[in-house]
């Protein structure tokens, strides 16, 4: 049983690359401010590799998070599907953090909108009107990630199951009491 679970973790989180409604697509990363404070924000999974148990966003190189990355590499994730009661949690930490302009310049200009602001992510300013872009000089960041364990929550009924799998472990699941 324990496999199976594991094995739809995966199948779950590649639905997600396809399917742009899918309840993981969205998830919250979870990182450390530089005052030792915890930060969370929602962020796009771009990119998930089942096997190296990988996982891939993009950002802007001027946010919070890249710094806060660069300090502090490990993270964790938050996926929650409220149409199936799972929850996925995953430790994990920074992989590879690279900019990768010929990705940014392959993208449309409606997408390249969110690395290409003059303004830096997080700045004051006084009106969403007044964001300037410069579309030439984009600021994309492609950041992945290496899981280093997946904790698995089920809520049902009679009983919730509970499950953690660790990479030390070679991805052997063990259940938890919920």
């Amino acid at each position: 049983m324990l496999d199976q679970i594991f094995d739809d973790c995966k199948k779950q989180l590649i639905a997600a690359l396809k399917n742009k409604k899918h309840a993981f697509r969205f998830f919250t990363l979870a990182t450390q401010k530089l005052d030792g404070n915890t930060n969370l924000r929602t962020v796009v999974l771009r990119d998930f590799d089942p096997e190296q148990m990988s996982f891939t966003i993009f950002t802007d190189a001027r946010s919070k998070k890249v710094m806060e990355l660069n300090k502090n590499e490990h993270i964790q994730f938050l996926f929650y599907d409220p149409t199936l009661m799972i929850q996925l949690l995953v430790n994990a930490k920074v992989k590879k953090i690279s900019y990768e302009t010929s990705i940014y310049k392959a993208l449309p200009d409606s997408n390249k909108i969110d690395y290409s602001s003059i303004q830096i992510p997080g700045s004051n300013i006084k009106n969403p009107d007044e964001i300037v872009h410069d579309f030439s000089n984009g600021h994309f960041t492609k950041i992945k990630f290496q899981s280093l364990s997946l904790e698995y929550l089920r809520l049902k009924r009679p009983n919730h199951i509970r499950a953690i799998f660790n990479s030390y472990d070679s991805w052997r699941g063990q259940f938890l009491a919920p």
